[in-house]
């Protein structure tokens, strides 16, 4: 079994940017800066096979370029944060992209966990160690965070395997807009 999830990558500057507000939370987990990322689906535990077949039917879709841009910071779990991220500006396209790919992972035999999509790119992961009112805190610090605009030009399928610290994500495919 093969862990995957589909995303976008984040040009350097994007990232230098995000790593800039990795800051101020005792005992949170940040993430490193080539593990940055933009979750459009996450796959969990797949076989080769499964993998093959959503490759032929992800290579099928057809988007035109688009641009994202980060903005504002936030936290997931309320009075307990367990994950600090950058939120984008809304983005009619990444949602369009977002449900396309959701619909190819529906008709495959794939049994990915159902989300609802928040646009996001996590920065922490906050454990039991960190203080809530830190990562409050933190929000309201990089409330007004803004990262420079970027292309998007298409996706990539990853795959996630653990590591001594963080987990290592590899590109298996790239699914360029332009073909």
């Amino acid at each position: 079994m093969i862990r995957c999830f589909l995303a976008l990558s984040l040009p350097d500057d994007v990232s230098d940017a995000l790593m800039d507000v990795q800051d101020g939370v005792r005992n949170a987990r940040w993430i490193e800066e080539e593990n940055l990322h933009l979750t459009l689906a996450f796959l969990g535990d797949c076989t080769p096979s499964q993998l093959t077949e959503l490759d032929a039917e992800l290579g099928r879709l057809h988007m035109d370029p688009f641009a994202l841009t980060p903005f504002g910071v936030g936290a997931f779990g309320g009075g307990k944060p367990h994950t600090l991220y950058a939120g984008l500006e809304a983005s009619e396209p990444l949602t369009r992209l977002q449900s396309k790919i959701a619909h190819v992972i529906r008709e495959s035999d794939i049994t990915a966990p159902r989300r609802k999509f928040h646009p996001h790119i996590t920065l922490a992961r906050c454990g039991g160690g960190v203080i809530p009112a830190q990562a409050i805190e933190w929000t309201l610090r990089h409330a007004r965070f803004s990262g420079p605009s970027f292309p998007v030009l298409g996706f990539g399928l990853y795959r996630s395997d653990p590591g001594t610290g963080a987990p290592i994500y590899t590109e298996l495919v790239h699914y360029p807009f332009m073909r």
